[in-house]
């Protein structure tokens, strides 16, 4: 079948002809000229010799991350629509590109080596399954072929990434199923996530212990001999660098009526063409899978209920945050945002279709039923030549100022090795260079928001070099200026911070002291609040918090926390060790703990154990994929990959 959809074979009169060419590429420029031409700017697997390819080997090629970043580009235009531009800004997609690349083809041959494989049939059922390629639900050969022509797609390559894509997804499929979790196993984590604890504490913080501490001399020059690794300041290095923004590289250019009019001929399928959207909130009354006719008859009676309220001029959200029992959107007052068809269940999805905005309705999904309300609509449309003019232009500019930053660089590279200086060469370009004070690893430079990786980059430069950095989403010429290794400070220059840092440890140290004397005098719960009242101290309340939440109100992030308090077993029951934040110490008493009911796990549990599961298959995808990463031999040339032209 699949020969019968194909439009293109090579013949063997081709076969030969395609041979004789490389012969005289050969003869003609010789075998390193001709194998340069092809340099790849990633391999994965491959041998140590550039012209020996073991088994396995994948080169990624200048076009492989063309086409890969050309089908980023349209996926991103179709999710976000308008505010795609702004979110292709954020990104550098040639990077994006290559990473990507690299793990299609670790996956790929992993796949291979388990003996994995997709037949001609299988493929074949495939593509004539889907339904851009039927006419009146038949597959309709010339229809597959002028789509893949629109697209400049031959079918032998349409065909090989739909094998590879679904051999990936055989894999996945193989790694994920092979993960599961258990009814007991999600009831417990269900207990834990949806359960509630109320605490009430005692603070003894260490500034109550600062007052009266006066190190003399000699006690600061000890503590310092004692503590030399703390006061340890990292290396540090000083550049200076120019950001060549496109924009700015742009100018004054304006491209030409027939460049605006190409542009749109070639993107008017995908950037232009926007599918029918609604924009829903709902309110979810879920339902478990296995709910009787009862409990579905008393679902719908709360639903009909809410939708009442609602129609009598109840806030939607207001209600949404009372009895929804959807945690993705519940303290978003229900609100779903814009979706478009084939992105929700589909009977949700069909009523929110055939509302109005400002209607309402209620449909029963696998989940349960929903509330819903349609609040705005947009209909599937093309925008016209004139409706996209303003985004065209400001592509055409900025590509043309990514184009023109890449010249300048290179050019002022060569010129910044014969020794130029960086701001003369910015100043020409009308931009600016960066002068940096001393950074440190990991330390953010003001000047490259787009580019986190700068400083850590920069280390490997040595003094005075000169570098071009194309994997950021602008090119970035920098000079490391200068280098500072590592060293201790001499005590005379810190003496102040040493002094500030000791007084710190001892009044730390004395707040624990009087926090574990705290401790042992409190006997039972019952002395907790009279313990403190005799020490002049308050017991605080964090009230009724969730367990999961990361921070316990009035305490903090305390390490261990709520593990402590879950696993106390006398309610009311006072914690047996002192916990700590940021130095400062804490007595614990648990005043109450509560698990979700039956009737919560028989609502919530259904989707709580789905997305469970689906984290854990998640989690057990990517340790896959990372594990081939590290066993894989993979060679990167960063400079090779250019800058995205998004």
């Amino acid at each position: 079948m699949l020969e019968s959809i194909r439009s293109h074979s090579y013949t063997l009169g081709t076969r030969i002809f395609l041979i004789l060419l490389g012969a005289v590429f050969i003869f003609f420029f010789g075998v390193t000229s001709f194998f340069a031409r092809a340099k790849p700017v990633a391999t994965v697997g491959c041998g140590a010799l550039p012209l020996v390819s073991s088994a396995g080997c994948r080169q990624i090629l200048p076009e492989d991350i063309d086409r890969e970043t050309h089908s980023l580009r349209n996926m991103i235009a179709n999710i976000y629509g308008q505010n795609a531009r702004s979110v292709l800004r954020a990104m550098n997609l040639r990077q994006t590109a290559v990473e990507q690349l690299i793990e299609q083809a670790l996956i790929l041959n992993e796949a291979r080596r388990l003996g994995l494989s997709i037949d001609d049939d299988a493929l074949a059922r495939a593509i004539s399954s889907q339904s851009a390629f039927q006419t009146d639900g038949h597959f309709d050969v010339n229809r597959y072929r002028a789509i893949l022509r629109d697209n400049d797609l031959l079918p032998a390559t349409y065909e090989r990434q739909t094998r590879d894509s679904m051999l990936s997804e055989e894999l996945r499929a193989m790694v994920s199923n092979s993960v599961q979790v258990s009814e007991a196993e999600a009831r417990q984590s269900f207990n834990l996530f949806a359960g509630r604890t109320n605490l009430s504490y005692i603070e003894v913080p260490y500034a109550n212990f600062t007052a009266g501490i006066n190190p003399t001399d000699q006690e600061i020059s000890k503590f310092y001999q004692d503590n030399q690794a703390a006061f340890r300041e990292p290396e540090r290095v000083k550049l200076t660098f120019i950001r060549y923004n496109p924009d700015a590289m742009a100018g004054a250019y304006a491209p030409s009526e027939a460049e605006i009019q190409q542009f749109y001929d070639q993107n008017v399928k995908t950037l232009f063409a926007h599918p029918a959207q609604v924009r829903a909130r709902h309110i979810l009354i879920a339902l478990a899978p296995d709910a009787n006719a009862a409990q579905k008859s008393a679902a719908r009676a709360k639903a009909e209920d809410i939708l009442k309220k609602l129609k009598s001029g109840a806030s939607f959200g207001a209600l949404a945050k009372q009895f929804s029992d959807d945690p993705g959107s519940r303290d978003r007052g229900g609100e779903i945002g814009y979706f478009g068809r084939g992105e929700l269940v589909k009977p949700f999805e069909d009523a929110a279709f055939s509302l109005k905005p400002g209607e309402y309705a209620i449909v029963q999904s696998q989940y349960g039923f929903h509330i819903i309300e349609v609040e705005a609509d947009r209909p599937a449309h093309v925008d016209t030549p004139e409706e996209a003019r303003p985004t065209i232009i400001a592509d055409l500019k900025r590509k043309s100022g990514v184009d023109t930053a890449k010249q300048y660089v290179e050019q002022d590279l060569t010129a910044a090795i014969t020794g130029h200086k960086l701001a003369e060469l910015a100043q020409a370009r009308g931009l600016s260079a960066v002068a940096t004070p001393f950074v440190a690893r990991g330390e953010p430079l003001d000047g490259a928001p787009d580019f986190p990786q700068l400083t850590e980059k920069a280390f490997a430069l040595k003094a005075g070099e000169v570098r071009v950095f194309n994997d950021a989403p602008e090119p970035y010429l920098v000079k490391l200026t200068a280098r500072a290794p590592a060293h201790i400070p001499p005590l005379a220059q810190i003496k102040e911070l040493v002094r500030r840092t000791l007084i710190r440890v001892i009044a730390e140290r004395r707040a624990r002291q009087a926090a574990s004397s705290l401790l042992t005098a409190i006997k039972t719960p019952a002395e907790f609040a009279a313990v403190a009242a005799q020490n002049h101290l308050t017991v605080a309340s964090t009230g009724d918090f969730p367990n999961s939440s990361r921070e316990i109100p009035g305490v903090g992030a305390a390490p261990g926390l709520i593990s402590a308090a879950l696993a106390e077993p006398r309610l009311p029951g006072v914690i047996g060790k002192v916990m700590e934040n940021h130095g400062n110490c804490y007595l614990i008493e648990v005043v109450s703990r509560s698990t979700p009911s039956d009737a919560d796990w028989k609502t919530q549990g259904p989707a709580f154990t789905k997305q469970m599961l689906e984290h854990r298959r998640a989690r057990a995808w990517f340790n896959f994929v990372n594990a081939l990463k590290t066993r894989a031999a993979i060679v990167i040339h960063p400079e090779l990959i250019g800058v995205s032209s998004s």
